[in-house]
């Protein structure tokens, strides 16, 4: 049920980030703004091979995820044994990582509804934006998406949700400092990069 979960909440993620560029405004308005347009095109291009899916992640959604952030805070304490070149690979090929793991997402997207909760939760510089979701089946689950607001450009950027109390940037912070320890960042770089990262059991 997470792994099902989490699936239908990524692809939900990225239309949330998206919505980043569309206007200046609260977190909530622009979230609100992108499920209103992406939604629909989301369903219409729901038979678009990997390929496309791709290309959609890479050009009109990742700009808009914070994904430095969410890639030294996956590193963790690691972080303070490598040097910048290695970081600067590490956050590479954790895009990577992450745009095939949404794209394949983005697939199974299946016109689930939801309803935004207009009472976003912390300050200028963080937000923590609510949503409920309804599978076709009647289920509801909770999803909070976690934004930090550039204060230079004053941009939006999506960093983490949390899918029914359940952090996805914890549980691959927990998964990636595993495997770093164990292989060294330079050998987690290269699965990343070859797509032969081992299967989570988490």
């Amino acid at each position: 049920m997470i792994r099902k979960l989490m699936s239908i909440m990524t692809g939900i993620l990225l239309l949330a980030a998206a919505g980043t560029a569309l206007a200046a405004g609260s977190a909530y308005d622009l979230i609100h703004s992108v499920s209103d347009s992406l939604f629909p095109r989301l369903a219409a291009e729901s038979n678009a091979d990997s390929a496309k899916l791709k290309a959609i992640v890479r050009t009109e959604l990742m700009p808009y995820v914070d994904i430095k952030y969410a890639a030294y805070k996956v590193m963790g304490a690691n972080i303070r044994s490598t040097d910048e070149n290695q970081r600067k690979r590490f956050v590479s090929a954790f895009e990577t990582y992450i745009v095939d793991t949404y794209s394949s997402a983005l697939g199974k997207y299946d016109n689930q509804g939801i309803t935004i909760d207009p009472k976003t939760q912390g300050d200028a510089k963080s937000t923590v934006v609510n949503v409920t979701v309804r599978t076709k089946d009647g289920e509801d689950f909770q999803v909070a998406f976690k934004l930090r607001q550039n204060q230079k450009t004053q941009e939006w950027k999506v960093y983490d949700m949390v899918a029914e109390g359940i952090s996805l940037l914890s549980s691959k912070q927990a998964e990636f400092n595993e495997l770093i320890g164990k292989h060294g960042i330079d050998r987690v770089c290269e699965m990343l990069e070859q797509h032969s990262l081992p299967a989570s059991g988490k």
